[in-house]
């Protein structure tokens, strides 16, 4: 009998909730009969109760008992990095287990088989940890993930079975999988059921061409441009789109090339732009709205926005001739430069394009007080900048301010991103802008939220190396220093178990 059931019934009420044969059967078993429903619920909450803290006898083992598993060769790591991960599944802090995974990989060093159980559990639930615990598993984990079904999904390969016999969830899980190994056979084998799949299969079997598009999945996507199933259709377009060459964004780029001109005057060189004069059905097949409103504007420029916002960037230079850093000045002086910018901002997110992520950004970060980048959504595209680029940037944001960024700014953007790793230079100027900042008359006890935000940021991205540095010369005698303890001491105190880490596992 389940216990969460019981509870269930206990709280509804029998009179509201009728107890099934199969339950009575289950009480009488156990030695409870009453004629009052009531009565019954109650005398088995009480004995299951007892029963709950005094345990169950473990269901007898009559199978074979599994191989043992062979001697691990590996070097555990020692007893002071051992206390520090007790520590961090103690607090279940994932981020800085994820770190530790990696670290000991770094070094050569495998997990003490006490906390394998505990790591995998984890790992079954959360596929971060899986990724780093992957490489520093040994031989003796996999034994053990072998052992426990749970576990062992971690690192099980799809089958064709699952594909023809599976839930649509493994049928999903078999084709992501063949799409990394042969996508041609893939989209093959999906091409052959297609016609059987329901419309919410087809949207689920569909995002798996997401791996190893190619020119040759372009007739089959296009296919689907036709059909009005619901999402279907934006799917098809998406994947398209995805693909450089494509039949679509050879459309899309057709249509572009008769409404966008460079004119050039001496020197001097803008855009001309025509909006279009509306939608026709291979348009409206290939997602293009005729009733939408994208970024402020009515429905024609939306339709040209539609034509821009998933072309690749790529384009642009057949287009005009120029590449991004000469064209995006041209955008920004644009009658239609809200637009233009927030389209190209949306494309260069969804092809990941970081030579225009990066221009975007800078002029972003120059000019926010302008009204052209009040709505400007910066995330999509910080993710998307390597680290050497975001660090360049995020420093270049302190030249223009004297302590700390204000709320909403770019640099407090940019700061509280937390996807990039801050280097030496970014680290220690944050850090050396807070002391000065508190040591100063401006500085206040109460407030500046943000700032909290981005300290606790700080302390997982900074280098743990700089520790010691970084460590000193807080202003602990000051009265403000009250306000802001707690704050500081727990970023610190992220960044000292970083670096204890280090240390131990090196």
């Amino acid at each position: 009998m389940n216990w969460t059931t019981l509870v269930k019934i206990g709280l509804v009420g029998t009179n509201r909730s009728k107890i099934s044969e199969e339950m009575v059967k289950e009480f009488q078993a156990m030695g409870i009969e009453e004629e009052d429903p009531a009565r019954l619920v109650l005398k088995a909450a009480a004995t299951m109760s007892m029963m709950r803290k005094a345990g169950i006898q473990p269901a007898s083992f009559g199978g074979d008992l599994p191989i043992v598993a062979t001697k691990d060769p590996s070097n555990i790591c020692g007893k002071r990095a051992i206390q520090y991960l007790n520590m961090i599944l103690k607090r279940n802090d994932l981020t800085i287990l994820s770190e530790f995974l990696v670290v000991l990989k770094k070094n050569n060093k495998s997990l003490p088989p006490e906390a394998l159980p505990i790591i995998l559990e984890k790992a079954a639930k959360t596929p971060k940890i899986w990724q780093t615990l992957n490489p520093v598993l040994g031989e003796r984990g996999r034994w053990l993930m072998a052992q426990n079904s749970d576990w062992a999904r971690l690192a099980y390969t799809p089958t064709l079975d699952d594909w023809e016999n599976g839930t649509t969830k493994e049928r999903v899980a078999y084709l992501y999988h063949q799409r990394s190994v042969d996508p041609a056979a893939a989209r093959t084998l999906l091409a052959a059921t297609w016609p059987q799949e329901n419309s919410s299969t087809r949207k689920k079997l569909l995002s798996a061409l997401d791996i190893g598009l190619s020119e040759i999945d372009d007739p089959f996507l296009s296919s689907n441009l036709t059909l009005k199933q619901k999402g279907l259709q934006e799917k098809a377009a998406h994947l398209l789109s995805l693909i450089p060459t494509s039949s679509f964004n050879k459309r899309m780029f057709a249509r572009l090339k008769k409404l966008i001109h460079l004119k050039k005057s001496g020197k001097q060189s803008h855009l001309e732009i025509k909006l279009p004069k509306g939608v026709d059905d291979i348009m409206i097949n290939d997602g293009i709205k005729a009733s939408a409103q994208l970024y402020r504007s009515g429905n024609k420029a939306s339709q040209l926005a539609q034509m821009i916002n998933r072309l690749p960037l790529s384009y642009w230079y057949d287009l005009t001739g120029l590449k991004a850093s000469e064209l995006l000045p041209l955008f920004i002086k644009n009658e239609y430069a809200y637009l233009l910018v927030n389209a190209v901002s949306d494309a260069a997110a969804h092809h990941k394009n970081e030579e225009w992520s990066r221009l975007i950004l800078q002029q972003w970060l120059l000019n926010s007080d302008e009204k052209l980048w009040q709505d400007f959504a910066p995330l999509p595209l910080i993710s998307i900048v390597n680290s050497t680029t975001y660090n360049q940037l995020t420093l270049s944001g302190f030249k223009h301010i004297k302590f700390l960024p204000a709320e909403h700014t770019p640099l407090d953007f940019l700061l509280q991103q937390g996807k990039h790793t801050w280097e030496a230079d970014l680290s220690l100027m944050f850090f050396d802008r807070l002391k000065i900042w508190l040591k100063s008359s401006e500085a206040t006890h109460w407030g500046d939220w943000h700032i909290r935000k981005i300290l606790s940021v700080a302390g997982l991205q900074t280098p743990p190396e700089l520790y010691p540095k970084i460590s000193r010369d807080w202003p602990e005698h000051l009265p403000v220093w009250g306000g802001w303890e707690r704050d500081v001491m727990g970023s610190l105190t992220t960044l000292e178990l970083r670096y204890k880490i280090e240390k131990a596992l090196s």
